[in-house]
């Protein structure tokens, strides 16, 4: 694919994933479960898209590095630390950052396994 399109798609395949994600991470509560779920999602997709059969290097490029990127935030989570952090509630910052790294991993495990 020429390149031109192949970076449009990326674009346009990122910006949806940002636009769900940014429904998403509103499910707050005692943590940021909308910003695990989305990071979750993420890593889950990108597991199950590379664990099936090989697809050609630009649609593995649009989903995951598009998509998934778009969908999955390090930024977001770094915030959500540091701000429950700031406000004095260290638990919640610890759990916070803890589960944005072992949940995804969750739903990578669960997504090889499904495929």
């Amino acid at each position: 694919m020429d390149w031109f399109w192949m970076l449009l798609l990326i674009g346009l395949a990122g910006g949806l994933g940002a636009v769900i994600r940014s429904v998403l991470v509103r499910w707050d509560g005692w943590l940021p479960y909308g910003l695990i779920a989305s990071n979750s999602l993420a890593a889950g997709l990108v597991a199950w898209w590379l664990s099936g059969p090989t697809l050609t290097a630009d649609y593995t490029l649009v989903i995951t590095v598009g998509f998934a990127g778009g969908l999955s935030t390090f930024s977001t989570v770094a915030k959500s630390g540091f701000d429950f952090y700031h406000h004095g509630r260290i638990l919640q910052s610890l759990i916070s950052l803890l589960a944005n790294l072992f949940v995804p991993l969750g739903a990578v495990l669960l997504a090889t396994a499904l495929r």
